[in-house]
């Protein structure tokens, strides 16, 4: 039984559509822009609010907290991870608003580590954004319901007990 050569190319045209519609897949973050976005006080309450109904876990952090860089290879792979569960991973980093060295440094750094999450940068005076956050020093995480509300603070505020990734992933979990 011999083919007509038609279907055989309208197949084959088929397929080339498929594959390619495959993959530009608009909902991964591979096409977004790696950058680091100017926030306030008021924009931040709105800016964590648009990911509900899923969780989120906000990364606090800066360029000379050498915790925070370690980690944040870390936070990368979680983001990986949980991408596809309803967990949404933030970084806010935290460096001086005036620095401008300082907030090139962090842009660079998060398009080096291929972070594919939204990244923001709090430009507000350094110590009334640790005030707002209620924070003594970073790195610190803190996680929200689907809901926004926070329910997990982690803190290297006590010395004697500071958090992992693993506490990080205990949290998710715990919500998920």
């Amino acid at each position: 039984m011999k083919l007509s050569k038609l279907p055989i190319l309208a197949l084959w045209i088929s397929l080339i559509a498929l594959v390619a519609a495959c993959g530009n897949d608009t909902n991964t973050d591979s096409t977004t822009e790696i950058s680091i976005k100017p926030t306030n006080f008021k924009q931040w309450e709105k800016q964590v609010r648009r990911y509900q109904p899923n969780i989120v876990v906000v990364d606090l952090w800066a360029m000379w907290c050498t915790s925070c860089i370690k980690r944040f290879p870390h936070m990368v792979a979680m983001s990986e991870s949980y991408r596809d569960k309803g967990v949404r991973f933030i970084s806010m980093n935290l460096d001086d608003h005036n620095d401008s060295q300082a907030l090139r440094q962090a842009n660079t750094f998060v398009k080096e580590m291929n972070a594919r999450f939204d990244h923001f940068h709090m430009d507000e005076n350094l110590i009334d954004a640790f005030e707002y956050f209620r924070l003594i020093g970073i790195p610190a995480v803190l996680v929200f319901d689907g809901d926004g509300n926070e329910r997990f603070r982690l803190t290297g505020d006590n010395p004697n007990a500071q958090f992992t990734e693993v506490d990080i992933e205990r949290a998710v979990l715990d919500l998920l």
